[in-house]
């Protein structure tokens, strides 16, 4: 029960990579889960920019994600991304692949769940020259691990508390890390509320950026932190539907006091 009710609350949606699953929770063998979401985000500057925005920047981005669980201890999953930008039309925006193992798993007694996994994103030019993009270079990869534990409520867990770490390069530039701390409760298995952190720091040389002479993170020494809460109602066996907004407290050398609202739906199936 507590493993199917996991899989009905199911992905999370990463604040700054896309639809990548990252809780160390994995869906039930032979399952998928189909994540799709909508972002709008805005904002009016870029700390370190020069020269600076003149007027309000607009990103509405689409995620697509599917993972699929072939064993109790592998999960694989895909994303893609399309975008609308002020700076860039609709087009394609990035693809990703992601492996993940599960070492412990406490649904099933261990004392916490812990995972670790390898994931590789590939971001157009085009998407690239834009400042909201946050993707490093054209090919990204990672190095991840998640860590976390519930508590039981009778045949579900309550409150579950869970963090994520990564530390990635790409195919040029300086090493960047980025992490996510969550904090979740569930209600009577139809109502779930989440706050979370979700922060980066890259190791590039340049502490400023020219936001209309742009190419990618990979060479930026960015930083950013962003708080956000999250609702979500399951729909019974029709999935999960959720509303997040998320508040950027702190950047440098990246897009600052930027307003985020995502909606999303999950849906778990099997064939």
């Amino acid at each position: 029960m507590k493993r199917l009710l996991a899989t009905l609350f199911g992905v999370t949606l990463p604040a700054l990579c896309g639809a990548l699953e990252m809780q160390p929770w994995f869906c039930d063998v032979y399952e998928f889960h189909f994540l799709g979401s909508y972002a709008y985000s805005r904002f009016n500057t870029v700390q370190g920019a020069r020269p600076q925005l003149s007027s309000p920047f607009n990103e509405n981005v689409v995620y697509t994600g599917l993972e699929f669980c072939p064993s109790p201890e592998w999960s694989i999953d895909g994303e893609l991304q399309v975008a609308a930008t002020t700076q860039m039309p609709f087009n394609f925006r990035s693809f990703a692949l992601q492996g993940r193992y599960l070492w412990c798993d406490d649904i099933v007694g261990d004392p916490v769940s812990f995972s670790t996994g390898f994931s590789t994103r590939v971001t157009s030019s085009r998407a690239l020259r834009d400042v909201s993009c946050p993707s490093y270079a054209n090919l990204d990869f990672e190095f991840n691990f998640s860590l976390g534990k519930e508590f039981d409520a009778n045949e579900s867990w309550r409150w579950r508390l869970w963090g994520f770490g990564a530390v990635g390069h790409g195919n040029r530039g300086s090493p960047w890390v980025r992490a996510l701390v969550m904090g979740e409760t569930n209600i009577n298995d139809i109502h779930r509320w989440a706050i979370y952190a979700v922060g980066s720091n890259g190791y590039g040389r340049r502490s400023h950026l020219d936001p209309f002479n742009f190419f990618g993170y990979a060479k930026i020494r960015q930083k950013a932190i962003d708080l956000g809460i999250r609702y979500g109602f399951r729909t019974g066996v029709w999935g999960t539907l959720r509303f997040e907004y998320m508040r950027r407290v702190l950047a440098k050398a990246y897009p600052q006091n930027m307003n985020t609202f995502v909606v999303s739906y999950l849906l778990p199936f099997s064939f």
